[in-house]
């Protein structure tokens, strides 16, 4: 599963009611997409241009779907491409493959269909982060890829990124609680650590991570068992 908000996601629909179903509908499930009631507007904006996925309806006013198809996958060749149309021949579906369309998907469409084929089409581009959660450190909000999310203490902020950022994922006693400005000297500074350990594990089992998130390296440290994507 790809961490929904981490994706950049664009729409492009000029029926009002079925656009803003969709959004709603998208948005509600941990995306963060911006929309587009046409072709023109979506290639005036640097947004659509940089984006990892781009859901188009076929027919559009002035130019069409396959238009901006193409004309995305020549500024963005790693754009993913997902067409919505009521055409349903084979030729239409070829001319959509030969602009660079990856999937087609017929209208009308459910949101959970939709969710469902970004998902498969982010599993085959390489520039999608993967990751099991997302941290936005300036406001320390922590989100898994269903979209749920938590708010961090500054201090379990912290610790998090010094665990996610080290190599392999670990850190050894000393250096965390030298980064946490905790006395090396005390006797109960290993105990002051775990205890700091084990409430962010706590937060990251809230957010479906297995009880092992965190595993303790005897003699050593800690390791972080999961993916965070730090923004």
């Amino acid at each position: 599963m790809f961490a929904r908000s981490s994706i950049k996601l664009i729409l492009v629909e000029d029926n009002d009611v079925l656009r803003e179903m969709l959004v709603g509908s998208l948005e509600s499930l941990g995306y963060s997409l911006v929309a587009y009631d046409s072709a023109e507007s979506a290639l005036a904006s640097p947004e659509a241009q940089a984006c990892d996925v781009a859901v188009l309806d076929v027919n559009l006013p002035g130019e069409d779907g396959l238009y901006l198809a193409q004309q995305l996958r020549y500024k963005n060749a790693g754009v993913g491409v997902i067409l919505l149309t009521v055409r349903n021949q084979l030729a239409d579906k070829l001319a959509g493959y030969e602009v660079g369309a990856d999937m087609y998907l017929p209208k009308p469409v459910t949101p959970e269909e939709l969710d469902a084929t970004i998902q498969a089409l982010c599993r085959r581009l390489p520039g999608v982060i993967r990751a099991d959660l997302i941290l936005h450190y300036p406001t320390h909000q922590l989100l898994n890829a269903e979209g749920l999310n938590l708010l961090l203490s500054p201090e379990d902020a912290r610790l998090l990124v010094l665990l996610a950022q080290a190599p392999q994922a670990r850190q050894e006693f000393w250096e965390l609680a030298e980064h946490l400005e905790l006395d090396l000297d005390s006797d109960t500074f290993r105990a002051n650590l775990e205890k700091r350990i084990s409430r962010l594990r706590r937060k990251l089992t809230q957010l479906g991570q297995p009880a092992t998130v965190i595993k303790a390296l005897r003699g050593y440290g800690y390791q972080l068992n999961c993916t965070v994507n730090i923004q």
